[in-house]
Order: C-alpha cells, then sequence, then structure tokens
C-alpha cells in the first residue's frame, strides 16, 4: 500500500508537468507559444507560489482560490493531478499482474505509464484548443518504438526473457495501418469539404478531421499494435458516431442545431486506444469464453 500511495504522491506531480504543458504548449491570442513555466493564477496574472504549484494542495489549504488575488482556481489543473495520480498507482497494478520477470515489469510499466500521460495532454489540449500538437505526439511515438524495439530485442540479449506487449515489427504494423486509414478518412474529408464549398457557394470553416487527429491515430497504431489497431479505431469510430447523434439529437430538442457542427475527435481516438492497450486481452478472453 505504501508504494501505491508513493506513486500516486509522484503522479499528482506529474499532473502538475501536464498542466504546465497543456497551458504553454499551444499557441495563445497572439499566437505565440510559451516554454513550460511556473502555474499562474489566470485572474491577476502572478505565478503561485512553490506550496500551491499542485492544483490540489491549492484546493485543500486554499479551498481552490489563488493566495494573491483570493480568485477561485480552475478545476482542470486539479482533475488532470487526480487522474495522473491514479494512473501512475493502478498501471503498476495493471502491469504486475500480466509479467512474470521484474524486467518485464518494468518495461510493461513505464510504457504504459509514457503512453497514458501523453494520452491525458492530447485530450485535454485537444478540447481546450481543438489542436492535436506533433511535439507531444512524435515523441511519445519514438518512445513507444524504443520500448518496442526493447521488446524485441531483450530475448537475443537475454535467453530466455519474454516480455508482454508487442514487439517492434507488429507496432510499426499498427502504426502504418492507423496513419493509413485515418489518413484516407482526412483525404476524404478534404474532398467532402470542397464539395460543399463548391455546393454552397461560400467556405466551409468548420473541420471535423484534422492532420493532428491523423498523426494520433498513428501513435494509437504504434502503441496497440497489429491487429488491435482495427479494434480501436473501431471503438472510435463507433464511439464518436454514438456522441455525434446524441448531440444532434440534443441540439434538435433545443432547436439550436447547425449543420457541420463539428467536436473533437482527439478524445475518441484515445478512448479506443486505452480500451485495446489496456483491456484487450481481457475483452480478447471474454469473446473467445462466450463462443
Amino acid at each position: 500500500m505504501w508504494l501505491l500511495t508513493l506513486l500516486f504522491a509522484a503522479g499528482l506531480l506529474f499532473g502538475a508537468v501536464l498542466n504546465s504543458l497543456a497551458d504553454n504548449l499551444p499557441p495563445d491570442a497572439d499566437d505565440v507559444r510559451h516554454a513550460p513555466r511556473r502555474p499562474r493564477c489566470p485572474h491577476c496574472g502572478r505565478s503561485h507560489r512553490p506550496p500551491y504549484w499542485l492544483a490540489v494542495a491549492g484546493l485543500l489549504l486554499q479551498r481552490g482560490r489563488c493566495e494573491h488575488c483570493g480568485s477561485p482556481r480552475r478545476w482542470r489543473p486539479v482533475l488532470v493531478e487526480l487522474a495522473a495520480g491514479f494512473v501512475t498507482a493502478y498501471l503498476w497494478v495493471w502491469a504486475g499482474a500480466a509479467v512474470g520477470s521484474l524486467p518485464d515489469l518494468a518495461v510493461r510499466y513505464l510504457a504504459a505509464l509514457v503512453l497514458v500521460l501523453s494520452l491525458i495532454l492530447v485530450t485535454v489540449i485537444d478540447v481546450e484548443h481543438r489542436l492535436i500538437l506533433w511535439v507531444v505526439v512524435w515523441p511519445t511515438a519514438l518512445a513507444i518504438l524504443a520500448f518496442s524495439a526493447l521488446r524485441s530485442l531483450a530475448p537475443l540479449v537475454m535467453p530466455g526473457l519474454e516480455m508482454a506487449g508487442n514487439d517492434l515489427v507488429k507496432s510499426l504494423l499498427g502504426g502504418l495501418a492507423g496513419y493509413g486509414v485515418t489518413l484516407a478518412i482526412f483525404v476524404l474529408a478534404e474532398v467532402y469539404i470542397r464539395v460543399v464549398r463548391v455546393v454552397r457557394g461560400q467556405p466551409l470553416e468548420e473541420v471535423a478531421f484534422g492532420g493532428g487527429d491523423v498523426n494520433l491515430a498513428g501513435l494509437v497504431g504504434l502503441a496497440v499494435g497489429w491487429p488491435g489497431v482495427i479494434l480501436s479505431l473501431t471503438i472510435a469510430i463507433v464511439a464518436g458516431g454514438l456522441f455525434s447523434l446524441v448531440f444532434i439529437l440534443v441540439q434538435l430538442a433545443r432547436r439550436r442545431y447547425t449543420p457541420h457542427s463539428v467536436f473533437p475527435y482527439g478524445p475518441f481516438l484515445v478512448l479506443g486506444a486505452l480500451v485495446i492497450y489496456l483491456f484487450g486481452k481481457n475483452l480478447a478472453a471474454i469473446f473467445v469464453a462466450g463462443r
């Protein structure tokens, strides 16, 4: 229990880093990108003191208010820190349930931690800014490839050692499939936009599926491998479709429906990735047992 508590505390610190990246990596109103910096109050603009860099600490010690001006702090940083804390602790239990050696446990845990924390950051930025930044996706993709290569090379260096997860070949095939399928969807979406522009006689500014989504799908493919990427994308498409249906029905009921309304698609790709990456084998076992 003490180890999980320690990991949860470390996860809170990871969450603070994610919040700083989410606040500073996307361009501001003047299209300026900032290097990660200390958390600051959006109302008075002053940096929080070190004891309150953690939003959770600010919630507990200052009742969620800025120590300088007394304005309420945002809830997103608190939620991200708590999510990162839970993930950091839970993944240790998840990794330990399917491994047989310490090297296998370390690789499985670190690979999952890097992926899930990066996907949290991707989700926050996409929801708030409608952006999926390459500066987040590509370093994560390289890290996942490095872990996959390690799984492939480990048995050669240490005969008899087997590691859970995708090897380099499966990861590369998954990445190519994820990138290729979504790139085709992206091209079709561009064709559709051009057709609508001609029919309507005016520009269609809304973009439902962008290049960032293509990059993210490639990352998802690298993480879940082949053929898991097919199930992952299927989950994303179905979840996105169901959300769209509910969204349209709600807007129609409120008489506020606007054709071609769009929403971030990244969270659905993240959902599909997490379901398959974390629970794919369990789902497969349930499917086989039910046949």
